[in-house]
């Protein structure tokens, strides 16, 4: 159960790992657990410039970056249902193991766009329902193509600062994307000490381009 909560936790707007065990680390659930928690305790730190551009977006515009399907497909009338998948930010499609001994899980990938595996990298396309392989240390999890993800850097913790390390692209149509930073500590922000990037990706030149800062 916790290590479905803590892959699930992953993409939260907000990750914590509460309880009233005495010893709350990764590493006190046991040698099983400890290297998947691990795996997905790096890749929430990969997201981190990501995650943070969201948590700005929703400061400038109120709208969530944790929301329903029809948010982002308000003409495909299939999901207006669903209340276990969900959309993590314009990229990720996630849909969270939630019973016990489940491997494989059925999950709607909205019309309109191709969706990639994220851990396969398979390309599927979508407006159907695939079986999706859901061992313990895989939570099925979706990309739409036509999506920027800047990855940040391996810190120990936020308190360190994080470069950005690469930006992954998953080709398939146009994208855009902006990339916010600060200092992430103190409240500079508010008096315009912030560095704003916008990404473009040109599906049919394959290139992507930037305007803004450029560190």
């Amino acid at each position: 159960l916790y290590t479905r909560w803590f892959e699930y936790a992953t993409f939260l707007p907000i990750m914590r790992t509460h309880g009233t065990r005495k010893y709350n680390e990764v590493w006190s659930y046991g040698k099983q657990a400890e290297p998947i928690l691990e795996q997905y305790l790096k890749l929430r730190y990969e997201l981190m410039p990501y995650i943070y551009s969201l948590g700005w977006q929703t400061h400038e515009t109120g709208a969530p970056f944790m929301r329903a399907l029809f948010m982002d497909f308000p003409t495909d009338p299939k999901v207006a249902e669903i209340g276990d998948e969900y959309m993590f930010g314009p990229a990720f499609l996630v849909a969270p193991v939630t019973e016990q001994g489940q491997t494989t899980k059925a999950v709607y990938l909205p019309a309109g766009t191709d969706w990639y595996n994220y851990w396969t990298h398979e390309r599927v396309h979508g407006g159907q329902t695939i079986d999706v392989a859901a061992p313990i240390d895989k939570m099925p999890l979706f990309v739409r193509a036509g999506s920027i993800v800047p990855l940040g850097s391996m810190v120990d913790s936020t308190a360190e600062k994080q470069a950005i390390a690469h930006v992954q692209v998953w080709p398939g149509a146009n994208a855009e994307f902006t990339l916010y930073q600060d200092d992430g500590k103190t409240y500079a922000y508010e008096k315009g000490d912030d560095q704003i990037t916008h990404l473009r990706w040109d599906d049919a030149s394959r290139k992507l381009t930037h305007s803004g800062r450029s560190e």
